[in-house]
């Protein structure tokens, strides 16, 4: 009996383990050839600048600036009380009202005030913004957004 408790403890620490989802790489949602299609900057470079959870791929151009960058971060519980606190909080800095979404994903918000487009899908959030200035606007940053939708596992 004293044998199967070690056991037993290091199965029910392995299973929640084994129970999260991985966050997906930012980098691999989107590929440049797609972004090149819809961006009036022509994307050169792809960055990781963050890894792990949350995950964060800025796409450069020739100039080392940034045309678009995407954030993907998974989360256990609740995500959309977790979408809506991320939304709030934007809301609150840019002193700005969100406006939602229905057509990317399980429910969305795009911000006018940075340009930044939020949805959910499955257990993940996700952010995509736009820095070239003429395609800082909701069509353009939803295309993108549709792309990286269909990339997402449920």
């Amino acid at each position: 009996m004293s044998r199967l408790i070690p056991l037993f403890l290091a199965s029910a620490f392995a299973l929640p383990a084994l129970a999260q989802t991985a966050t997906p790489n930012a980098c691999e949602l989107v590929m440049p050839e797609e972004i090149n299609l819809v961006s009036a900057i022509k994307v050169e470079k792809v960055v990781q600048q963050k890894s792990g959870n949350p995950s964060e791929c800025g796409f450069i151009d020739a100039k080392k600036a940034a045309v678009l960058v995407v954030t993907v971060r998974t989360v256990q519980y609740a995500v959309k009380d977790e979408m809506g606190m991320e939304r709030d909080n934007l809301e609150k800095i840019y002193r700005t009202k969100s406006k939602p979404i229905d057509t990317v994903g399980e429910g969305g918000y795009w911000i006018p005030a940075n340009s930044q487009m939020g949805f959910r899908k499955g257990k993940t959030i996700v952010g995509v913004r736009f820095n070239v200035p003429k395609n800082q606007n909701e069509i353009d940053t939803s295309q993108i957004a549709r792309v990286i939708e269909t990339r997402l596992s449920k």
